[in-house]
């Protein structure tokens, strides 16, 4: 398979980008992707994530254009999880959905996560109304563990989501299937 997309760190030229994302209601409503009032906001967070080790943003190989973004974070409630287990997060610009650029995306970055970063698991959560992202987590081999209703732990959150694990052991043998 040829490789469609390439990932890359954020910069300041990404912002434009960024800000058209944090003012659509629809990347708040699925992925809670932060809302965006004007330039600056946008520049502060482009900044924010350049300065993140496990941010990248996701860029099409032909033209170089920004389509999404994918991050992994720290997970873990001791010293051995948090070495070990990363959490995903990712957004794809709608209008590039459906196409296998996310997919790709994420290979790459399980990749990176197991083999260079030796990761032992994966963990991705979902608004329980991102049915699309339920079923791409479930096709690259995630299986769902449990739910949390966050507006029964605090005000500040309205929403419930969907938490699936990817272990390393089973990424490894999906991979090496696909590769015979």
């Amino acid at each position: 398979m040829v490789s469609q997309i390439y990932l890359r760190p954020f910069n300041l030229t990404d912002a434009p980008t960024i800000l058209r994302w944090g003012q659509d209601d629809y990347y708040y409503r699925y992925a809670g992707f932060s809302r965006y009032q004007n330039l600056a906001q946008a520049e502060k967070a482009a900044s924010q994530y350049a300065a993140r080790d496990n941010s990248f943003a996701i860029c099409l190989k032909e033209t170089q254009q920004l389509i999404g973004l994918v991050e992994l974070y720290e997970r873990g409630t001791n010293e051995r999880d948090l070495l070990q287990t990363k959490e995903v997060g990712f957004l794809l610009d709608k209008s590039f959905s459906g196409r296998g650029y996310m997919t790709e995306a994420l290979q790459l970055i399980f990749a990176y996560a197991f083999n260079q970063l030796d990761q032992t698991e994966i963990w991705a959560g979902t608004f329980v109304n991102n049915l699309k992202s339920q079923k791409l987590l479930q096709h690259l081999g995630f299986r769902y563990v449990y739910s949390v209703d966050l507006s029964k732990i605090s005000q500040l959150f309205s929403y419930q989501e969907k938490y699936y694990l990817l272990v390393r052991e089973e990424w490894l043998k999906m991979n090496s299937n696909t590769e015979s």
